[in-house]
């Protein structure tokens, strides 16, 4: 219920309310120049309290988007992820300052993010918006604030993205890699890097291997944790549940491990097929290989163009690689699949 009295400054407003944690508060506001105009004000500041808008009205975006990654993100993904999320919660204090979660509409939004998209490449600039969007559909849950501002905002970028030679290896680079690695596996740490080329794994998923992860019967490798590259001391989830997968191996890939189980692998507290630690390493060695400024993690990547242009589905493609969905694969390689649909023209006119 709303009081009002008059004061030496105007007309004010008091109001007591229960708070959603079952407090017994009050608010209240002076200055208006008439008793109509207090209790104008008045009702619009009952109906936000009613809706659970008002208690919050003074949290910025940036105290809000760290509140909500470590309440419904943080419990269920690993370490390396949580950094993608602080790295947001970087770019959203640096862009957006203090500001008001309340004060963002789409249109400031949008111009913040045009902003943003001199400095950052698209891709990046589209995760940052992706979690930002994500964000403040909570915060509409939340009633914190009343529609969410990123819904219709486009994600443009002034800065180039990144060559796609870096990311990917030629066919021909490619198979000369497997075939090199697969000759001399037990220099230089290759026959990690040989395992990486033809199962697609990320680096850390392939630090926390262990022997009983390698079904040799069944020619298959099991993904079910990493190694935690941050804290280095200890095993660690995969990045999501999807990551937890089975990898086929073939009958050269099986026998390689067979040998090297047996006369090559050091045993070690953790019983892990690579216990060496060093992500560095391997981005030299690679780039001495492929003899170009290749990082290890193009392997993953030319891993599923060569399975595309082989005429595998993206269906099971994602699933070798542990996408969530086959729409992050779908998205992540759409120039590849761009290439696959012309040559599917092509089949298609043959076919009637």
């Amino acid at each position: 219920m709303a009081y009002f009295r008059k004061r030496e400054n105007g007309w004010e407003y008091r109001i007591s309310y229960k708070a959603p944690d079952g407090s017994y508060k009050q608010k209240s506001k002076s200055g208006y120049r008439t008793k109509a105009e207090a209790v104008q004000a008045a009702s619009q500041t009952e109906m936000e309290l009613s809706e659970g808008v008002i208690e919050d009205k003074s949290i910025t975006l940036a105290e809000y988007f760290e509140k909500w990654y470590k309440i419904h993100r943080a419990p269920a993904i690993s370490v390396g992820t949580i950094k993608h999320y602080e790295t947001a919660t970087s770019a959203i204090i640096k862009y957006f300052a203090k500001t008001k979660l309340i004060d963002i509409t789409p249109s400031t939004y949008q111009a913040t993010l045009n902003e943003m998209g001199k400095h950052y490449q698209k891709s990046t600039l589209r995760l940052i918006h992706t979690k930002i969007k994500a964000c403040a559909k909570y915060a509409v849950m939340d009633r914190l604030i009343k529609v969410n501002f990123a819904d219709l905002a486009k994600v443009v970028s002034e800065v180039e993205p990144h060559s796609l030679d870096k990311k990917f290896l030629t066919q021909t680079e490619y198979l000369d890699l497997i075939k090199y690695t697969k000759e001399n596996p037990y220099q230089y740490r290759q026959l990690q890097i040989y395992l990486l080329a033809v199962t697609g794994m990320r680096v850390g998923e392939s630090l926390g291997l262990t022997w009983d992860d390698i079904d040799f019967d069944n020619h298959q490798l099991n993904i079910n944790k990493t190694w935690n590259i941050y804290t280095k001391n200890g095993f660690a989830p995969t990045k999501n549940q999807q990551s937890v997968r089975t990898v086929p191996l073939d009958n050269g890939t099986i026998e390689l491990l067979k040998d090297y189980k047996a006369n090559h692998w050091q045993p070690n507290d953790f019983n892990r097929l690579f216990p060496t630690k060093t992500q560095t390493y391997l981005n030299s060695r690679l780039k001495t290989i492929v003899g170009r400024s290749v990082h290890i993690h193009s392997l993953r990547h030319t891993y599923v163009s060569y399975l595309l242009a082989n005429g595998i589905e993206v269906l099971t493609i994602s699933k070798l690689i542990g996408h969530k969905d086959p729409t992050i694969t779908l998205n992540t390689y759409s120039h590849l699949l761009k290439e696959k649909e012309v040559a599917d023209f092509d089949k298609i006119k043959t076919l009637f």
